[in-house]
């Protein structure tokens, strides 16, 4: 039967929707794909002006900071020149003494270390981890340049044990078992204070070592002195600088950058003579006869927080400036044409517009006094060390390259503890404000 041509177009229609679907999703995901390719390519134009610095920022603090990290974590030292030794020792209860074999081993491995000049830094590494490890591994090294039966296991344990006694107990091998990987968390744990020093009978050493607990927490103190006092004291210098005319303003402002122009050696070293015992200040008041003999200024806390002040002063000024500019000054006008006197208004109008500067120049400064290094190791004494100058000592003197990146690494997580969070909500308010 012959249908009428509405039902054959109807036909058609239904056979032909789905071919149309599929042509007009194609041709969908084609113009999206084109439009976020464009997008792309937009965006990359627009991040080429950015490109030195993001590439000065790879070379110079993403790949350093690696590096440090890598550092902390690497401790192959033992793995590198004893690796049969430590394998063979996993399977040591340590109850009693390692088998013979095992002696005989470790003495062929040192004999090898010796050949490509390994066993200095392994004999460096387990003095670390255990009192006389150093001397250990050594006497060990000229004990076996000895003439011995060397066929026989027994002669290497008896050779070890003769050249120093640490090898006849347990602590020294516990070590070595421990240390079969090339990275650990040793100096980390070190740089936190949870890392202890053995016997070589296993018990816990008396050996005093260095308090990094109580040397963060007066670096931790010293930077929030000197970031509260310049807060303090730039505040009132900032608020007058904002309000200035021209002229004014521009010579406070210069007074204010003076310091860049000298180098921060030269201004630390200014403050030496003028804190000696018989410096500027000394002298002034020995002369007007308010003191009968020169104060102990210098290599004192007061002295290092004294120089830490004048030298951070304008990183805590100048964001304070920026932001105090740009408060309308008809906002205090208007709270004091209500009747607010001119403390209240300040206090309830122009301080709380002010916080993202006073928060972002005392983030910088706390920040930047974590790390300082030249100012206390020239007017501080020995309790006034902060981190930094531990750093500089095991990495130029002591050459514990693994403690000092450690001790870097363990700085730049608690500084980003501190400065991520508080970054974030300077923006947010700055924000708000906006």
């Amino acid at each position: 039967m012959t249908l009428p041509y509405g039902d054959v177009g109807l036909v058609m229609t239904q056979h032909d929707a789905p071919t149309g679907n599929i042509a007009s999703s194609t041709a969908g995901v084609v113009v999206r794909s084109s439009i976020r390719s464009d997008n792309n390519r937009r965006a990359a134009r627009a991040a080429l002006p950015a490109a030195p610095l993001l590439i000065f920022l790879l070379l110079f603090l993403v790949i350093p900071i690696g590096s440090v990290v890598h550092t902390a974590i690497s401790d192959g030292e033992i793995a590198k020149a004893l690796p049969l030794t430590t394998q063979t020792l996993q399977s040591w209860e340590g109850d009693e003494l390692p088998a013979a074999a095992i002696f005989m081993t470790l003495g062929q491995e040192l004999e090898a270390a010796g050949h490509v000049g390994s066993v200095r830094p392994l004999a460096r590494r387990l003095g670390y981890e255990l009192t006389g490890g150093t001397s250990a591994i050594l006497s060990a090294q000229r004990a076996l340049s000895e003439d011995f039966d060397r066929a026989d296991p027994k002669a290497w344990k008896a050779q070890l044990i003769r050249a120093d006694a640490a090898w006849g107990q347990s602590g020294l091998w516990s070590i070595i078992k421990q240390h079969d990987s090339h990275y650990s968390a040793f100096y980390l744990r070190w740089a936190t204070g949870f890392a202890v020093k053995i016997e070589a009978d296993g018990s816990l050493s008396q050996e005093t070592s260095y308090d990094f607990r109580s040397i963060y927490l007066r670096t931790i103190l010293i930077s929030l002195v000197v970031t509260g006092l310049t807060i303090v004291i730039g505040y009132p210098v900032a608020y007058v600088i904002a309000n200035a005319s021209g002229r004014t303003a521009a010579i406070l402002l210069f007074f204010i950058l003076l310091p860049f122009w000298t180098s921060l050696l030269v201004r630390t070293m200014s403050w030496i003579v003028f804190l000696q015992t018989n410096g500027v200040l000394n002298n002034a008041l020995a002369g007007t006869g308010l003191t009968s003999e020169p104060l102990p200024l210098l290599y004192t806390r007061m002295a290092t927080i004294i120089a830490m002040i004048q030298i951070q002063l304008p990183f805590t000024v100048l964001p304070m400036i920026s932001v105090m500019r740009a408060i309308p000054a008809n906002h205090v006008k208007a709270a004091r044409s209500l009747g607010a006197g001119p403390l209240l208004a300040h206090a309830t109008i122009f301080l709380p517009q002010a916080v993202p500067g006073i928060a972002a120049g005392g983030l910088l400064t706390f920040v930047l006094c974590l790390g300082f290094y030249l100012t206390p190791a020239l007017v501080g004494g020995p309790s006034d060390q902060m981190v930094s100058f531990f750093i500089a000592r095991f990495t130029n003197e002591d050459l514990n390259w693994g403690l000092a990146s450690a001790l870097s690494v363990v700085l730049i997580l608690g500084a980003g503890i501190v400065a991520l969070p508080l970054a974030r909500q300077i923006a947010r308010h700055s924000s708000d404000r906006i």
